[in-house]
């Protein structure tokens, strides 16, 4: 492993540590906060993850960079990683938007591949956030990727992840057609699930 400095680079993955510690407070008092606010809870639950070094090594390789402490920064956008799964369609946006008005983060990046599928068929909303981390010396902010879908797009995403390990690198043209199928049937589902809660919503005030 090329470490140009070994310390530098225990100190880059010590501030993910506290990233995610962080973010995952920040995220609790968020959402509380909102359930407080409006009654609900919009949130069915919360995964998160932390990148382990070889995976950080051996993303920078298929990248093609130098396994650097600057280039894990510039280039790795989900070392820490957050999955926010909700009920309904709305409860997305709502979530999404919460995330978005926080004072508390930085929005770097955001992608809406439920307005816009993956070529894959792969549905979600993506944050990519900047959180503070407050060190001894100075404030730095470290970047986190955040992942906010239905139960439904999460149900697509998880078998297609454990059906994309079983095939090889070359995925037959039907099995595609199969998969892009599916995660259609997944939007028109979330489509209808969501009209019911609004009727739902009209006779509960």
């Amino acid at each position: 492993m090329n470490q140009e400095n070994p310390k530098s680079w225990e100190e880059m993955l010590l501030k993910y540590k506290f990233a995610k510690t962080i973010l995952e407070a920040q995220l609790q008092i968020l959402l509380k906060e909102h359930e407080h606010k409006t009654g609900k809870n919009c949130v069915e639950h919360i995964k998160s993850r932390l990148k382990t070094e070889s995976s950080i090594l051996k993303k920078l390789e298929s990248k093609g960079y130098a396994k650097t402490v600057e280039n894990v920064e510039k280039h790795i956008h989900d070392i820490v990683g957050f999955r926010i799964v909700c009920s309904f369609l709305s409860d997305v946006y709502d979530i999404v938007n919460l995330i978005k008005n926080s004072n508390y983060f930085k929005l770097r990046e955001e992608n809406d591949y439920i307005t816009n599928p993956k070529d894959s068929g792969y549905i979600s909303y993506h944050l990519n956030i900047l959180v503070p981390i407050y060190l001894e010396e100075k404030l730095e902010y470290v970047e986190a990727e955040v992942q906010v879908r239905t139960v439904a797009m999460d149900f697509w995403a998880s078998l297609d992840h454990k059906l994309q390990y079983k095939l090889p690198k070359e995925i037959p043209v039907y099995l595609e057609r199969e998969l892009l199928s599916c995660s259609d049937e997944i939007k028109i589902l979330d489509t209808k699930m969501q009209r019911l809660y609004d009727i739902v919503k009209k006779y509960t005030g």
